[in-house]
């Protein structure tokens, strides 16, 4: 894409976080760096925080492929899915966490010996994660790089506390979502913000009490999602790149039953993040390219 990349200056990638939905974001880090665009600065979020850091380490195309992998063992060591009767049960869902902790604690080494610190990583890189004792958010920015990865992505109520330096950490998504800010702080002049949650698609009020926490926080998170996208940073320009899974949404989705199913879930969420990210970067191209005659 010719022209797309003049006068951006310094480039950062902000990586959203969304759980399951990060498999989308491969597809959308994938059309990005097929466009030509590659970054100077990575920030990431919950489950954009390993991704980030794996781009971080490894910002080539080839890092796609690095990525998918990462999924396929998501899925076969069902880091992402601990079960409903852990999560229901106290004392399971203790142990359950502990033992998803400890599998996503060998599969980043696997990813990313012998970068052992974030100042190992290519890139400069940053990650937040929640302060349970002050709360707030801490941007881990050099130190240790897995214990800090495990912070960003701690989900509350699926696993315990990350403990670093004698505070206790949850997952980032908390406080900060997507860390457009962050990168402007960093010096980035342009920055592709890759949100994964999906926007389009309207809340709807919950029916049984344990969602009304989850609808809380949602609706709390998306509000401070769009004003952290619309704050004006003069310099800054920022685009927020659609993953796809609005259509997805609406295409409607049961209940996946099967590891098969979730491979070829995850498959269909990269390729929709991909041709939602590439329609959008060619519409920026379009643009640009009107706008210069």
């Amino acid at each position: 894409m010719d022209g797309l990349l003049d006068g951006q200056g310094k480039v950062a990638f902000v990586l959203g976080g969304g759980g399951e939905r990060g498999g989308n974001q491969v597809g959308m880090i994938r059309a990005l760096l097929e466009a030509g665009i590659t970054p100077d600065i990575v920030v990431g979020t919950s489950i954009g925080s390993v991704q980030g850091a794996i781009l971080a380490k490894n910002p080539t195309i080839s890092v796609v492929a690095e990525l998918t992998e990462l999924w396929m063992e998501f899925i076969s060591m069902k880091v992402m899915k601990p079960s409903l009767r852990a999560f229901v049960s106290n004392v399971r869902h203790v142990r359950a966490g502990l033992t998803s902790v400890d599998a996503a604690h060998r599969m980043l080494l696997n990813h990313f010996a012998p970068h052992s610190r974030i100042e190992d990583l290519k890139l400069p890189f940053v990650c937040p994660a929640s302060s349970i004792e002050r709360a707030e958010a801490h941007y881990f920015d050099q130190g240790p790089l897995i214990p800090a990865l495990l912070a960003s992505c701690c989900v509350p109520g699926l696993f315990p506390p990350v403990q670093i330096d004698g505070e206790h950490y949850l997952d980032g998504g908390l406080i900060d979502s997507l860390p457009v800010g962050v990168a402007a702080s960093l010096g980035a002049t342009t920055v592709y913000a890759l949100r994964i949650r999906q926007t389009g698609v309207g809340l709807t009020p919950p029916r049984l009490p344990w969602q009304l926490a989850h609808v809380a926080f949602e609706v709390t998170r998306r509000a401070a999602v769009e004003s952290e996208i619309a704050r004006h940073r003069p310099g800054v320009t920022v685009h927020v790149l659609p993953s796809g899974e609005d259509e997805l949404v609406r295409a409607g989705r049961g209940p996946v039953a099967s590891t098969r199913a979730e491979l070829e879930t995850v498959r269909r969420r990269i390729a929709l993040g991909y041709d939602a990210a590439s329609a959008f970067l060619e519409g920026l191209q379009r643009t640009r390219q009107d706008a210069v005659g």
